[in-house]
């Protein structure tokens, strides 16, 4: 399938965030956790500072549009930071419950700078190798 005019995940390279999936992201969770390292390090520079500033607060959230590749959907999901200072994205239920993902599939993130928005794609099967 070709790409559309937006950044690709080989085009971000060095600002994707790889994510292998726990059983709390693929069961009955409502959410995907992803590291306060990888959020402040791969998606903060491509945001504004009030908009970066603001999720850091206490009880505030942001909504990320959430583009998957594969079957070229945009969900709404609200990304809010943990007691841990992980940063949660709400709503991943509406994702997983449409693509069946398998605890230890790897997908990954980038931040897609034209569409300010958050894309993903499955990059690897539970005890496979790379997809191309």
């Amino acid at each position: 399938m070709g790409r559309k005019n937006d950044v690709s995940y080989s085009q971000a390279e060095g600002w994707h965030i790889t994510i292998t999936l726990t059983e709390s992201d693929t069961c009955s969770s409502d959410t995907i956790t992803i590291p306060k390292e990888q959020v402040e390090a791969k998606l903060f520079p491509w945001w504004s500072v009030k908009r970066s500033e603001g999720l850091l607060e206490p009880n505030s959230f942001e909504m990320v549009h959430l583009y998957e590749y594969e079957s070229q959907v945009t969900t709404a999901v609200a990304m809010k930071r943990d007691e841990n200072g992980n940063f949660k994205l709400h709503g991943w239920s509406c994702v997983q419950g449409k693509r069946k993902f398998r605890t230890g599939d790897v997908v990954v993130f980038w931040w897609d700078k034209i569409f300010g928005r958050l894309n993903f794609e499955l990059l690897m099967l539970a005890n496979e190798s790379l997809l191309t």
